[in-house]
């Protein structure tokens, strides 16, 4: 994960702009889904602003919807 957010950073200091590329950047995600627990978990970034804790909250809602959690496990029974 940290690689990923420098590797936003990087091309962002460049000047690269593409779509594929803001799929790194942590403010658009807001978190990421914990795995190998029992549980709905998203973590976020210690220094998420406001849009990041916004976009992890509605992360956090498409994993509950999704029952992701769920759907592993029934993968690994």
């Amino acid at each position: 994960l940290k690689e990923a957010e420098a590797f936003y950073g990087l091309v962002k200091k460049l000047g690269i702009h593409h779509p594929f590329f803001e799929e790194f950047n942590f403010e658009n995600t807001g978190g990421t889904p914990v795995l190998g627990i029992n549980h709905p978990v998203v973590i976020g970034h210690g220094i998420s602003n406001a849009e990041a804790i916004k976009n992890m909250i509605i992360n956090t809602h498409h994993v509950v919807k999704s029952q992701l959690v769920e759907k592993i496990k029934e993968a690994f029974q």
